[in-house]
C-alpha cells in the first residue's frame, strides 16, 4: 500500500507537527513492510531533514510561494490565515502531478488547508483521505471539503472536540509519540551546571518556538517575582522565533537579564542533558496548544512539568502526580507552583519518576504507529 504523508512544513522547519511526520514515517517504514511511505513537503533553501527516515520511505519536495513573501505586500501583511492558505494551495499546484502519477492508496494530511487538494486528488485517482488536524487552521468554506473522508484523527481529546464542533465529525484520538530512547534520564553534567547555575541556583526551562502565544513572557515575569522573594532561580529558554527580542527586553526591564539564558535552537539529542539540570520544565501556552510534545519529552527524562491548564497540556500533565498546572497567563500562580517544586526537591523527584512512567504507557512511537497503521488499512469506509 502506498501512503503519502503530505504536509508543506515537514521539510521546511522544525516543530511539533513536523517531528510527528518524520517519526511516523520512520516507524511505519521500519515496522510495516506492506507500506511504501512517501513524505511530500515544500522545497526551500533551509531544507529540513532531522534524520534519514529509513527503509521504504521516500522524500519529495516541491516549490511553493512563501507566506513571508506575500506578507511583504501592505494589503497582505496582517492576513495570517489567508496567506497560509495561499501558501498551501501553491504547493498543491506544484505537487499535483506527483500525486497524480504516484496513485497513492492513502493521502494523510495534517492541516485543513490541504483538504481542497486532497479532495481533488481523490476525484482524480480514487485515493483515500486520512485527515489529521493538529490545531485550528480553519478557513472560510472549509466544511465543504470534509465529505468522503476515509478517516479523521486528532492528537488530543481537546483537539478532537474542537474539530467536532467545527466540522461535525469526531476524530479518533492518536496522541503524538515520543522517542523514549533519546529522551530518558541522564545524570546532570557538572560542566553544564557550572555554566548555567554557577552559584547553585535552581534551574527551570522552557522549550519551544518564541512566539507570543507560547507565553514565555509569563515565565520571565514569574521568575522576577521569585527573585524578588529572595529565591535563587534561573530560567533556560531553548528555541528561537520572532518574539525573542521582546523576551530579552522584558528580562532586562525586570532586572533579571542575567538570570534568563537564551540557548537558541538545540538538537533533540542534546535536550535531555539540559532537562537533567532542571527542577522542572515549563509550558506556558495560552492559545493553539493541542498537545505538548516538548513537555512529554521532558517528562520522559524524569523532569516534572509545570504547565498552564490549557488545551492539550491537561492531557499530558497529571496535576499533582507528574507535575503541576497553573492558571494560564497568570505569572503569580506560575511563580507559586515553581516555588513549590523549588522548595520540595523530593516531590519533584517523585513527579519526575511518575512522568516517565506515564509517557511509557501512553506516548511511545511504536504505539502511535500501530494506531495510525490501523487507520491506514481501515478500508474505504467513509466518515
Amino acid at each position: 500500500m502506498k501512503v503519502a504523508l503530505y504536509n508543506l512544513t515537514t521539510t521546511t522547519k522544525a516543530g511539533g507537527v513536523e517531528s510527528f511526520v518524520w517519526e511516523l514515517a520512520r516507524h511505519l517504514g521500519q515496522n510495516y513492510p506492506d507500506l511504501q511511505v512517501d513524505i511530500i513537503g515544500g522545497n526551500s533553501p533551509a531544507h529540513f531533514q532531522p534524520f534519514a527516515p529509513g527503509p521504504r520511505v521516500r522524500i519529495f519536495t516541491r516549490p511553493f510561494l512563501r507566506r513571508e513573501t506575500m506578507r511583504r505586500l501592505p494589503i497582505l501583511n496582517r492576513l495570517y490565515g489567508p496567506t497560509k492558505l495561499i501558501e498551501r494551495l501553491t504547493l498543491g499546484l506544484t505537487a499535483l502531478s506527483l500525486l497524480y502519477r504516484q496513485r497513492y492508496d492513502v493521502i494523510y494530511i495534517q492541516k485543513p488547508y490541504d483538504l481542497p487538494l486532497a479532495q481533488l486528488v481523490r476525484l482524480l485517482t480514487g485515493a483515500r483521505i486520512l485527515f489529521g488536524c493538529h490545531g485550528k487552521d480553519f478557513f472560510p468554506l472549509d466544511r465543504l471539503f470534509v465529505k468522503h473522508l476515509a478517516g479523521a484523527v486528532s492528537c488530543s481529546h481537546y483537539n478532537a472536540q474542537t474539530v467536532q464542533v467545527h466540522y461535525g465529525l469526531l476524530p479518533h484520538v492518536i496522541y503524538n509519540g515520543i522517542d523514549t530512547e533519546i529522551f530518558q534520564p541522564r545524570p546532570a553534567s557538572p560542566a553544564l551546571l557550572a555554566r548555567y547555575a554557577p552559584h547553585g541556583e535552581t534551574l527551570f526551562m522552557f522549550t519551544g518556538r518564541l512566539v507570543r502565544w507560547k507565553g514565555a513572557q509569563y515565565l520571565i515575569e514569574a521568575l522576577a517575582q521569585m527573585v524578588a522573594q529572595g529565591l535563587a532561580a534561573r530560567v533556560l529558554i531553548a528555541g528561537d522565533g520572532p518574539y525573542r527580542a521582546e523576551l530579552e527586553s522584558l528580562a532586562h526591564t525586570l532586572g533579571i537579564g542575567d538570570r534568563v539564558i537564551f540557548l537558541g535552537n538545540l538538537p533533540n539529542r542534546d535536550l535531555p542533558d539540559y532537562y537533567a539540570l532542571c527542577r522542572a520544565v515549563v509550558g506556558t501556552s495560552f492559545a493553539n496548544e493541542t498537545f505538548g510534545i516538548a513537555l512529554c519529552e521532558a517528562a520522559a527524562c524524569e523532569c516534572p512539568i509545570v504547565a498552564s491548564a490549557f488545551g492539550g497540556f491537561k492531557e499530558v500533565v497529571c496535576d499533582g502526580q507528574t507535575g503541576l498546572l497553573y492558571e494560564p497567563q497568570n505569572p503569580t500562580d506560575l511563580a507559586a507552583k515553581l516555588t513549590t517544586l523549588l522548595q520540595n526537591p523530593k516531590l519533584a523527584d517523585q513527579m519526575g519518576r511518575a512522568g516517565r512512567a506515564f509517557v511509557l504507557k501512553h506516548f511511545t512511537w511504536n504505539a502511535v504507529a500501530a494506531r495510525v497503521y490501523q487507520e491506514l488499512i481501515r478500508g474505504k469506509r467513509e466518515v
